[in-house]
């Protein structure tokens, strides 16, 4: 006989779990599946073990400058294993932590592959083959790495992000292709820790969602570093020779038969590919466009008590909006179900998303670029604040950069913010809740900041956008 259960959810990432927990809270007896460590991709392999390879990365880098803050070392060098491993103790560390979650939420948990048998039913058919029913379901199965055409991944030459940050040892080049968050991360890393690194992106900018201006302070910063950073340049014709790879390069700023080129390894981080091809989805009717579930704006499938969030439903592809679809999706269920008569549902504002990239300087942005205002018709106003006239970057010894906010010129209302430089990532979620809570330039500039702090700059911004700023 089946187990059966109010809601079960496939895929324990940070979408799935964080689901599963406000299920729980609602008052829902709660199944999770899941084939590997909760926690997914962003927590085993993403997010939080990528920021302790960087966290190393750049105290390496401050222990280089010791001098310049009045204290004296010998020669600072990587211990390459040693980085790699306090990454993954990191890493497991947090497994753990979403493991004690979910047992004290008293979430069952399932360990295998789950597969659809019918609209109602799944099984486990790589591990234990039982099945299980559900009143409701929620997809969660995330995404993984897109190949290049013709290179598949071996963990070896041909590294996909999860690889990348395993190596034993640190390659003497490394190619990487895509210069989103995941390529230009693992370019600040590899770099600092000795290798010699190319950066190509197919697209005019690097990190190409970034607002134009933030994407060629970077460009400018990593060719500053040793950095070879090439754009509107694609990679064809990959092979692997003497186990090398060897690819040709094509595009802007090169001859016109290309160039030839060769790396000791390379990492490919072209986008994602949504995890939906192997759950029967399609045979119990519901809905896929290009691989990624189809929802309404509460998250519910073509087949109405199955839902999906977080990346295997479509862009944008980050954590922190997987979680919130999570609970979004959790309350959405409770509310169709009768059972919280209580709750007010609240969308999403997918015009108010944050994006971080952690590298060397940081870079942090949410709402429209400078472009994207311009073209939907706003009048703005631009505000930039530089880091050099920050006292407490300067103390800090760490001043690249500037903050940077767009504001419609006519009603003050904060259209986009793009920040790089020092701790930017962390200064975000001031401009989120101003841009959530409706708040203008000119209350936030009437907002006392603490002195002396890197969130002045912000201020000093919103204050440069109304011709206002002070210390400028």
């Amino acid at each position: 006989m089946p187990e059966s259960y109010d809601l079960t959810v496939i895929g324990a990432g940070p979408g799935g779990y964080v689901a599963a927990i406000r299920a729980a809270q609602l008052g829902m007896n709660v199944c999770i599946v899941e084939k590997d460590k909760p926690g997914g991709i962003c927590l085993n392999w993403g997010c939080i073990p990528t920021k302790a390879l960087l966290e190393s990365a750049h105290l390496l880098e401050k222990l280089h400058s010791a001098k310049e803050y009045g204290i004296n070392l010998s020669e600072a060098k990587p211990d390459f294993t040693a980085i790699i491993q306090r990454s993954r103790n990191v890493a497991e560390g947090m497994a753990s932590g979403v493991e004690f979650l979910l047992n004290k939420n008293k979430i069952t948990r399932k360990k295998g592959t789950a597969v659809f048998k019918d609209p109602n039913t799944i099984w486990l058919p790589d591990s234990s083959k039982e099945e299980i029913t559900s009143k409701y379901f929620i997809l969660a199965t995330g995404a993984r790495a897109r190949e290049l055409p013709g290179l598949p991944f071996d963990g070896n030459t041909v590294l996909s992000s999860k690889t990348a940050m395993i190596q034993e040892k640190i390659p003497e080049s490394l190619l990487i292709v895509g210069a989103g968050a995941i390529g230009v991360e693992f370019a600040d890393f590899y770099s600092t820790m000795g290798a010699k690194v190319t950066l190509v992106e197919m697209l005019d900018q690097i990190l190409p969602v970034e607002d134009k201006e933030i994407s060629t302070f970077l460009e400018k910063s990593f060719v500053k570093r040793g950095i070879r950073v090439l754009t509107g340049v694609g990679v064809s014709d990959p092979k692997i020779v003497n186990g090398k790879v060897k690819v040709l390069l094509k595009g802007k700023n090169l001859p016109e038969a290309g160039e030839f080129f060769e790396a000791e390894k390379i990492l490919v981080s072209i986008g994602l590919v949504p995890n939906t091809d192997s759950i029967h989805l399609e045979e119990i009717g519901i809905f896929l466009q290009k691989g990624f579930v189809k929802t309404d704006t509460r998250y519910k499938t073509s087949v109405p008590h199955i839902y999906a969030i977080g990346d295997c439903n479509g862009p944008p592809l980050l954590a922190h909006v997987a979680s919130m679809e999570g609970i979004k999706a959790a309350e959405a269920i409770s509310i169709h179900s009768g059972n919280a008569h209580h709750l007010s549902y609240i969308p999403i504002d997918y015009n108010a998303i944050p994006g971080c990239t952690y590298c060397h300087p940081e870079v942090a942005s949410i709402g429209f670029t400078e472009k994207k205002a311009t073209d939907m018709g706003y009048t703005i106003s631009v505000g930039k604040f530089p880091f050099v006239a920050s006292g407490r970057a300067k103390a800090m010894g760490d001043t690249e950069g500037f903050t940077k906010v767009i504001v419609d010129k006519n009603s003050g209302e904060i259209l986009g913010a793009h920040f790089i430089g020092p701790g930017v990532t962390e200064l975000l979620p001031a401009v989120s809740l101003g841009i959530t809570q409706e708040l203008t330039a000119k209350e936030i500039t009437s907002t006392i900041f603490a002195h002396p702090t890197l969130s002045e700059t912000v201020m000093e911004s919103f204050g440069a956008s109304l011709g206002e700023a002070i210390n400028l």
